[in-house]
């Protein structure tokens, strides 16, 4: 009897651990169009974990692939070759997925994937942008790409508005689970917040979510903005050759944190910054160019920042990061970021772009 009964527990045990296997059971079955990844090979990587390790392959035959496994919690993962011809996301749970690489589906998290991907789409609004950008960048004149970048600015606001719109209501209709993190990583780099708008919605997230490294680094930059906003003193940098304050302190200094490969950056420096240095650099004005973000080694960054001064004709002085921290001091999530600091200091504009930059000059100037 006692043998019975140990056979019949060592039964069960090994019918509860399947059971417990099957339930964190996962397939993949994919297709591909056409036949050109037939005998390539697909790699899954895990977004959010060691992304450059892939955890699986497989091998396309007949246009089909299919992966398989287990996984103890939802990962966010992408499929794709190494050359990015085929490359899908999806979110590796228990139960049957199905993906062509446009669409997605089969279980609950990849089903509102799916659903939020068609309502975050936007590549109409993006073909109507890539019908302006050579006129934006080959414009004549600096009237003809303003207005080129009115039309570019008001087709992106549009985008962010539709984005945002779809993610807000994916994490608000997921908040206790990972298509709340996949949401809110978009929206702390797209939407708007002061520092305490994102501190509270950081602080009603899950563990998750608010330990996010995106939505941290939001939160620093938020703070680091206001810290640095109009009104605020503002916060010295190193540069390869000596300090911001070394070049405009007891100035009022337009100060213009750009790259030699931002197009719109060398578009503000064409357009307004050099004419602006010939117009008031006899009535006190100082322009700093701060070159930031350049990709290289140093001796990469520095040839193309030479590059870019004379091809645009930069003869204000300049001032290289030498940290490659000055806009994380700044908050700067984006160039150019033109900035204007008064004789003693105090920031008086930040976020200058076009006829604003002149007005602000004057504003000051006048005072």
């Amino acid at each position: 009897m006692k043998k019975t009964m140990q056979i019949i527990l060592a039964v069960a045990l090994t019918a509860l651990m399947g059971s417990c296997g099957s339930k964190n059971h996962y397939e993949v079955n994919g297709t591909v169009e056409g036949t050109e990844l037939d005998g390539k090979t697909l790699y899954m990587r895990d977004l959010y974990n060691d992304p450059d390790t892939p955890i699986d392959s497989a091998v396309v035959a007949d246009g089909k692939f299919y992966f398989t496994g287990t996984v103890d919690e939802a990962r966010n993962v992408i499929i794709e070759t190494p050359e990015a011809s085929f490359l899908v996301r999806i979110i590796l749970e228990p139960g049957t997925i199905v993906t062509d690489g446009k669409n997605i589906g089969g279980t609950p998290l990849n089903d509102n994937l799916q659903a939020y991907n068609q309502k975050h789409n936007i590549d109409d609004i993006m073909a109507t942008m890539e019908e302006y950008f050579p006129y934006y960048y080959n414009a004549p004149s600096a009237a003809d790409r303003a207005e080129a970048e009115h039309v570019l600015d008001s087709l992106g606001a549009e985008a962010t508005s539709r984005m945002l719109e779809a993610d807000w209501s994916l994490y608000n209709e997921n908040k206790d689970n990972i298509l709340a993190l996949i949401a809110m990583e978009e929206i702390v780099q797209i939407d708007e917040f002061t520092y305490s708008e994102l501190d509270s919605i950081v602080k009603a997230a899950s563990p998750r979510v608010a330990n996010s490294e995106a939505v941290q680094k939001r939160l620093a930059q938020q703070l680091a903005v206001e810290a640095t906003a109009a009104g605020k003193h503002y916060t010295d940098i190193q540069g390869v050759d000596g300090k911001l304050s070394d070049l405009i302190d007891g100035k009022l200094a337009l100060v213009d944190f750009y790259a030699s490969w931002c197009g719109p950056c060398k578009a503000e420096i064409k357009d307004n910054l050099v004419p602006l240095w010939k117009k008031y650099q006899k009535k006190g004005l100082v322009i700093v160019g701060l070159n930031v973000w350049e990709r290289g080694d140093a001796a990469a960054r520095k040839a193309a920042h030479e590059k870019v001064m004379a091809e645009l004709g930069i003869t204000y002085p300049q001032l290289v990061d030498s940290t490659r921290t000055a806009t994380d001091t700044y908050g700067v999530q984006g160039i150019p970021q033109i900035i204007l600091i008064g004789p003693d200091g105090t920031i008086l504009a930040r976020d200058l772009r076009g006829s604003a930059i002149e007005e602000a000059i004057v504003n000051a100037l006048g005072k």
